[in-house]
């Protein structure tokens, strides 16, 4: 609707520089102009379009950014940090005897 509206103000202004018609007798037709494309776009079907922004039904949420390449078959192993080391004794708070309370 933008782009209608403002070719419409344009031709309303150029209009009432090149010719007898003002602007205050012809801004009629810029509400005339709003109200077609309201008109236009409650009778024409929109099925089968898609909003700019919406997403294709069954991808919500939208796939994650893929920006790397996999690495190629012959490529040398790519050394990656080892895991922390697991610890064997007991958790805070499950009751072992090593546990001290304030109180």
């Amino acid at each position: 609707m933008g782009p209608a509206v403002l070719v419409t103000l344009g031709l309303l202004f150029l209009m009432s520089n090149v010719s007898q018609w003002p602007f205050e007798r012809t801004w009629p037709i810029l509400l005339i102009v709003i109200g077609a494309i309201k008109v236009a776009r409650y009778v024409i079907a929109d099925g089968g379009h898609i909003n700019p922004g919406q997403f294709v039904p069954g991808q919500y949420p939208p796939p994650p950014y893929q920006g790397y390449a996999a690495p190629a078959q012959n490529a040398a192993p790519v050394n990656t940090p080892a895991p922390p080391p697991v610890s064997n004794s007991p958790a805070l708070g499950d009751g072992g005897s090593n546990e001290v309370h304030n109180g």
